[in-house]
């Protein structure tokens, strides 16, 4: 994996809010495993990775952040958020803190 410095790539207003939400939202969805820093910047990255290549809408930054996120297990049960996305479900229980 080749990675890419944040210097001379820069995003308007609108570009900035909907990677913003969509960080917030895939972090959300992923309550139990968005907690670590690496979890996290690993979504930040595709979500900027994405926006680089021209994507602007929200839904879809964060389905693109989340993909293969989780292997395919055929016990687990998965939910579908967004008809792009299939979560699985253990994804979505909240942890104590």
């Amino acid at each position: 994996m080749t990675s890419t410095s944040a210097e001379n790539i820069f995003f308007d207003d609108q570009a900035t809010h909907a990677m913003g939400a969509a960080f917030d939202e895939a972090c959300r969805s992923l309550t139990r495993f968005a907690s670590t820093a690496a979890r996290r910047e690993l979504i930040a990255r595709r979500i900027i990775e994405a926006a680089k290549n021209g994507e602007r809408d929200q839904t879809r930054l964060r389905s693109q952040a989340l993909l293969d996120l989780f292997t395919d297990d055929p016990l687990v049960p998965v939910v579908s958020m967004v008809p792009e996305i299939q979560i699985p479900a253990y994804a979505l229980v909240p942890h104590a803190a």
